[in-house]
């Protein structure tokens, strides 16, 4: 009876053992959650505080971003101005067409002004095009100077696929309605402007407003401004900003906070659709997905994460520097949003310059610095290399340096004896 017990328990234990693997297994596919399709060409969900990305599709591919550019326009205004500075209307502000205008309300005269405040209102919530060289002819003098000044903060911003050529986003359009020019962006370089813009205590009200509709004066009349944003307020967007054009398609900026966690979403290229929502709906996506993805595994804790090269003195204080090749191993799981981007990017590296071979010895823990892009964070990990390393990789060197030793010994022996026989022969002599 006790023997087949022993039996039943053997089995149960083998068959838990066996099949725990395969629950685990089904337990993280069950906490995955799968990335949705959009319409859009690219896309990109960032968290704003720590600047990882969550969700990614052709992030890096080059994009007209059309009107969402007058996010970094009215950064760069905002930088400039205050709320109640007065902003003429310019020549070069009633050349702009494109349907969206502050004209389309009533007629304003070149030379008449706004107030700062109603200009990027009229810039960030109706998307108008003709405040944007307003702006730029205010900040800069000209466009031309407002543009180059663009593209000088885009370096800034350490962003290499970006390029603008005007303040609003109009393509240039040859009489075939063929797009000559524009200026282009990729999902994650404008999240990275769009991140930066939300900074802006003043952009930011603008874009997330406490209260719908805004409302500005034109030339003592005032005149409400209709949202384009159809997701304001829909499932935790505060705010955002369209773009609309030929090579562009339809893109959107979305802006999201639930439970005090922020966003930025990023779609680009995406079809209009028959009614419209086709960027919108894409934009929820990518939003939700934000918010319900979890971090996988990127790498486990003791593989092996690459190889670095220490120096050291052969005798650990004095002596020849030497140099040996040391792996780096985890002493914890890493872990990732998984996606393309970061895919492409991620990394894990040990800055060995204050350390030497003989002070990490022994399985020191070292400090690691893991990144994928647009995010740093320091991970824990060792350099395998022990003190018996050292040895065996200078064994001939040390062997070298004793049989020396012994050399000398002997021969100092061999000398002293020597002396010693040399002086009982004298002393023999006396006598």
């Amino acid at each position: 009876m006790k023997k087949t017990n022993i039996l039943k328990s053997l089995a149960l234990a083998l068959s838990i053992s066996l099949l725990a693997p395969l629950a685990n297994k089904v337990t993280a596919e069950t906490n995955n959650v799968p990335a949705p399709n959009v319409t859009g060409q690219s896309a990109l969900t960032m968290d704003l505080e720590t600047g990882e990305v969550i969700y990614s599709k052709n992030a890096d591919v080059k994009s007209s971003l059309a009107s969402t550019t007058k996010l970094l326009t009215g950064l760069l205004f905002a930088e400039s101005k205050a709320k109640t500075d007065k902003i003429p209307f310019t020549a070069s502000a009633a050349t702009q067409d494109g349907g969206v205008n502050l004209a389309k309300y009533k007629k304003i005269n070149i030379g008449e002004t706004l107030t700062a405040d109603d200009v990027m209102e009229a810039l960030l919530i109706y998307s108008a095009n003709d405040t944007a060289y307003m702006i730029a002819d205010s900040v800069s003098g000209n466009v031309e100077s407002f543009v180059s000044l663009m593209n000088e903060r885009v370096k800034e911003l350490g962003l290499k696929d970006t390029n603008f050529i005007n303040p609003n986003g109009l393509e240039s359009l040859n009489p075939n309605k063929q797009v000559t020019d524009a200026n282009y962006t990729t999902a994650y370089d404008l999240a990275v402007i769009a991140k930066e813009a939300f900074k802006n205590d003043w952009v930011r009200e603008t874009l997330a407003p406490k209260t719908t509709p805004a409302s500005i004066n034109i030339t003592g009349s005032p005149v409400p401004l209709e949202t384009r944003n159809k997701n304001l307020g829909i499932d935790g967007n505060i705010g955002g900003k369209t773009g609309t054009e030929e090579l562009a398609g339809h893109c959107f900026v979305g802006y999201y906070e639930q439970d005090g966690r922020q966003l930025v979403t990023v779609v680009l290229g995406s079809e209009y659709g028959a009614d419209g929502m086709n960027v919108f709906h894409d934009t929820s996506a990518i939003a939700k997905y934000g918010y319900d993805a979890q971090k996988e595994i990127y790498k486990k804790s003791n593989e092996e994460v690459g190889t670095v090269d220490l120096e050291y003195k052969l005798f650990r204080f004095f002596g020849p520097s030497k140099k040996i090749t040391a792996p780096i191993v985890l002493s914890q799981d890493v872990n990732y949003y998984k996606n393309d981007l970061n895919d492409k990017t991620a990394n894990i590296s040990y800055k060995a310059e204050d350390k030497n071979a003989w002070q990490v010895t022994g399985g020191t823990e070292v400090p690691l610095t893991f990144t994928t892009i647009g995010h740093t964070e320091e991970v824990k990990g060792t350099v395998k290399v022990s003190a018996s390393d050292l040895l065996k990789s200078n064994l001939t060197f040390y062997l070298a340096i004793l049989l020396i030793i012994v050399i000398i010994t002997v021969l100092l022996l061999l000398i002293s004896r020597i002396i010693n026989m040399r002086k009982r022969k004298r002393n023999r002599n006396r006598y």
